[in-house]
C-alpha cells in the first residue's frame, strides 16, 4: 500500500498558517493535541507514547513479547560508558548523576553556544573535553551508548525547556514540521498529524506527540535513534536527508520533543524491520 493519499485534503496547509503563527510553544503543542484529540477520539493522549502500537493490539503485544531485545545493547552501551578516558574519567562524570534522569530534559538550548544540544552532541562535548576521538552522530557506537544513557531514564517525564532565547529555534523546527517537501510532496506533519491512526503498509502512522518517548528504538537488534529515523522518512518523503547533527535536525528534534511533554520516557523498545 503507498503513502495515504492527501492531494484532496488542506490540513497541512492550515497547520503550516495557524502552527508557525503560534505565539509560544505551549500554543503550538496545544494545536496539535487538539487535532489529534479531533482526529482519534478513541485514544487517550497517554497512549501516544506507544506510537503505531496504540492503533494496533497485536504490534503492542509484540513489542511487550520481545521487551527484552534491547538488552544486550544495553548491556555494550554501559561498557563504552563506563569505559576510562587516559585521564581516568569516564563518560559518567560529564552528567548529573552519573547520567541517570537526565535525558528527559534533552534536548536542551545552551544559551552560550546559542544552540541546541542533543543528547548525542552532548555525548561528544563529553570526549572533546577529555581529549577523546570524537563518535560519529549515526556510527552504531553512538547509538549504543545513547541507548544506555536513555534507559537510565526510563519511567521520566519529558521535560524539554523551551526559554524565550530559544523560541527561534523552536520555531524553525515546527516550520520544518509542516513544511512540504520532497518528490511526494509531504510534511512530517500529513502523516503524523494529519492521518496519524491511518496505516502505511502494514502499520498504523504514529501522532506528532509521544514519538519522542521510545528513543532509541531496537529494530534488527541494532539501536536506531530519532535522527536516524528522520533522516529515513526524508528519503520516504523523496527529499535529500539533512546531515546527521545538522541545525535542521536538531531543531526538529527540539520541537518534536517538546511536544512529548509530560509523557513517560521508555527507550530502547522493539520496532520490527522499517517498511
Amino acid at each position: 500500500m503507498p503513502f495515504p493519499d492527501l492531494r484532496h485534503v488542506a490540513l497541512t496547509a492550515l497547520l503550516a498558517g495557524s502552527i508557525t503563527a503560534a505565539a509560544a510553544p505551549e500554543a503550538a503543542r496545544n494545536d496539535i493535541a487538539a487535532r489529534l484529540q479531533a482526529t482519534l477520539p478513541g485514544v487517550r493522549a497517554t497512549d501516544y507514547a506507544l506510537g503505531s502500537a496504540a492503533f494496533d493490539d497485536a504490534l503492542r503485544a509484540k513489542i511487550e513479547e520481545n521487551a527484552a531485545a534491547g538488552d544486550a545493547v544495553v548491556q555494550a552501551g554501559k561498557a563504552i560508558w563506563e569505559r576510562r578516558f587516559k585521564n581516568g574519567r569516564s563518560l559518567g562524570g560529564c552528567f548529573p548523576n552519573g547520567g541517570r534522569r537526565v535525558a528527559g530534559a534533552y534536548p536542551l538550548y545552551d544559551p552560550r553556544a546559542k544552540r541546541v544540544v542533543t543528547l548525542e552532541i552532548a555525548i561528544n562535548q563529553c570526549l572533546r573535553g577529555h581529549g577523546e576521538p570524537l563518535m560519529e552522530l549515526e556510527s552504531p557506537q553512538m547509538a549504543t551508548v545513547t541507548a544506555y544513557l536513555r534507559s537510565l531514564s526510563n519511567g521520566q517525564k519529558v521535560a524539554v525547556r523551551v526559554p524565550i532565547a530559544a523560541n527561534e529555534r523552536f520555531d524553525q523546527g515546527q516550520r520544518l514540521y509542516v513544511t512540504r517537501m520532497g518528490q511526494r510532496n509531504y510534511a512530517c506533519a500529513s502523516c503524523h498529524v494529519q492521518v496519524a491512526g491511518k496505516r502505511y503498509e502494514d502499520t498504523p502512522l504514529s501522532p506528532a506527540i509521544g514519538q519522542a518517548t521510545h528513543w532509541p528504538v531496537i529494530r534488527d537488534g541494532a539501536a536506531l535513534t530519532m535522527q536516524m529515523r528522520m533522516r529515513e522518512c526524508l528519503e520516504l518523503m523523496g527529499a535529500a536527508p539533512f546531515p546527521a547533527g545538522s541545525e535542521e535536525l536538531n531543531h526538529l528534534e527540539y520541537f518534536l520533543t517538546y511536544l512529548s511533554n509530560g509523557l513517560p520516557l521508555k527507550a530502547n523498545a522493539w520496532r520490527p524491520k522499517a517498511p
